[in-house]
């Protein structure tokens, strides 16, 4: 046999063995002591939701022959609901409080437990008893519940009234127990240079580069960027404090800024940040382009 045919033996064989190949099965389902049904497809994430979290997430469920009967993406885009204690031994609840953010998942659950002891409705005609929902969720956010604000919107807004009122005197006395001896600027800002820079002058047209750490007047961290971001002064994306103080700066200055929320973020609540909350920025420009 000529060295030809047996190439044309080998590959055929070869093709053969491939095709032969059993296809990769999709993950079973995997079953919790209550006997909640799931295939889990982690992302990575840490942080897992519990009974009174606030949660985001994308739920759709179908029957057992896959038609769907509720799509969130359809009809609650933004789904965000308060995630309660399982209502029955293998509920979805359980199974949501197994995901970490980011995570998807698919559950298998009674559909007659579902109706009856969460929706507390009867089971639709068009599920038969003892049949299955196929939940396929996929967890995008989670608020802890002890950072959710039950406070009335009257109270908030008395609340936040309050906190107007007092901020100048809170500012005031931090100037005086720092024995800080800058005056500000015409538009309230501090700007307290500590180190002057001898590179080019940041200008609204710059692109810097800058290392900072932000507090609030009574010392609470709010963020730290210890490797350097890059600021394009153009687009006025920052707040009308840190732009001020920034086009004092030059390449190479430090400084420290006390931006009042009137420069800041006024009368909005942004994560860890109140309304009326003065914001004190120690700042580094690193580059100036």
């Amino acid at each position: 046999m000529n060295k030809q045919k047996l190439l044309t033996i080998f590959f055929v064989s070869l093709g053969m063995m491939v095709w032969a190949q059993p296809k990769k099965a999709p993950p079973i389902f995997k079953k919790t002591s209550s006997g909640l049904e799931y295939k889990l497809f982690p992302h990575g994430g840490t942080v897992k939701p519990v009974p009174g979290d606030v949660v985001k997430a994308i739920i759709v469920y179908t029957n057992a022959k896959d038609s769907v009967i509720y799509d969130s993406r359809k009809s609650r885009p933004d789904n965000i609901f308060e995630l309660l204690a399982p209502t029955f031994k293998g509920g979805l609840e359980e199974g949501m409080m197994m995901m970490s953010i980011g995570d998807s998942a698919v559950f298998r659950v009674s559909a007659d437990s579902v109706f009856l002891k969460t929706f507390q409705k009867p089971l639709p005609p068009y599920l038969k008893k003892g049949s299955k929902l196929i939940f396929k969720v996929k967890l995008q956010a989670v608020q802890p519940k002890e950072t959710i604000d039950h406070r009335t919107p009257e109270e908030i807004q008395k609340d936040n009234e309050k906190r107007k009122e007092t901020e100048p005197k809170l500012i005031e006395e931090f100037i005086t127990l720092n024995n800080i001896t800058a005056a500000p600027t015409p538009s309230g800002l501090y700007y307290i240079e500590r180190e002057v820079g001898k590179g080019n002058a940041v200008t609204s047209k710059s692109i810097v580069k800058i290392i900072y750490s932000c507090t609030t007047l009574d010392g609470t961290a709010i963020d730290t960027q210890s490797n350097p971001i890059e600021i394009d002064m153009s687009l006025g994306k920052i707040t009308k404090g840190m732009e001020e103080g920034l086009l004092l700066m030059s390449e190479g200055t430090k400084a420290t800024l006390i931006i009042p929320s009137v420069l800041a973020f006024g009368s909005r609540k942004i994560n860890k940040i109140q309304p009326y909350t003065t914001l004190i920025y120690d700042l580094e420009v690193v580059e100036v382009k």
